[in-house]
């Protein structure tokens, strides 16, 4: 668990879950990340995705 206070308010929290907050924050704050993941989601969106076997030989996984 992990404890954090703000404002004097004390909030506890897995810690796994607190780690994984920090990433997607630190993700979040780098445009490039950010709009790589809009795009993402968008090209999604409109069903232009790959099957894992594609990615796997398109990345040689």
């Amino acid at each position: 668990m992990c404890a954090a206070e703000i404002k004097g308010k004390t909030v506890t929290i897995p810690l796994e879950e607190y780690e994984s907050m920090k990433e997607t924050i630190e993700i979040l704050s780098d445009p490039e990340a950010t709009k790589r993941i809009i795009e993402s989601i968008e090209q999604a969106k409109k069903g232009k995705t790959i099957s894992e076997e594609e990615f796997r030989q398109k990345f040689a996984l």
